[in-house]
């Protein structure tokens, strides 16, 4: 597994990546525990404050990253993150030529699939769950009550359907008095 995660150690971080990691996105675990992930891509981060365990779904050693970490998951690499302390990081994607395509923007938390084209978005708890597992869940724990169905990462609403608009009721004409 020592090839598909890469932890450089603070002491070890160069000036130049530190530089280069402020030009990435930034994400904040908030309120996000523990979750499966499948690196589709190359992604490379700077842990900027807290830590997690990242356990390889190949029975591999966990890997504990903290503070000041520089990490690389290659493509191909699946794991479990637990979040130990609120985590913030900048990370970059890195797109390999020959893919062409760009890596799914939004995996299902529960399983790992790609679920870009249509999932439901917890914001409690930061989760995007692919149509699959929140139909599973929705006959047992309704525990993704609430979420916000998506199409394409936008909010989706289900046009409503049109009822017929009965006629006003026809007004009393006025007769003349006599």
């Amino acid at each position: 597994m020592d090839k598909l995660i890469i932890v450089v150690r603070p002491e070890a971080v160069t000036d130049e990546y530190k530089k280069e990691a402020k030009t990435w996105g930034k994400w904040d675990s908030k309120s996000r525990k523990k979750f499966p992930y499948n690196y589709t891509a190359e992604e490379r981060v700077l842990v900027l404050d807290g830590s997690a365990t990242i356990t390889p779904d190949d029975g591999s050693p966990a890997v504990i990253i903290g503070k000041g970490d520089q990490v690389t998951f290659l493509k191909g690499f699946k794991c479990q993150w637990k979040i130990t302390k609120r985590m913030k990081k900048h990370y970059t994607v890195i797109q390999e030529e020959e893919d062409g395509d760009a890596p799914p923007a939004i995996t299902c938390d529960v399983c790992g699939v790609d679920c870009v084209a249509e999932s439901y978005f917890l914001e409690e708890d930061e989760q995007d769950i692919c149509p699959k597992c929140h139909d599973e869940d929705a006959k047992d724990s309704k525990k993704y009550v609430g979420a916000e169905h998506q199409k394409d990462g936008e909010k989706w609403e289900d046009k409503p359907t049109t009822k017929k608009m009965k006629a006003p009721p026809k007004k009393k004409q006025k007769t003349a008095k006599k």
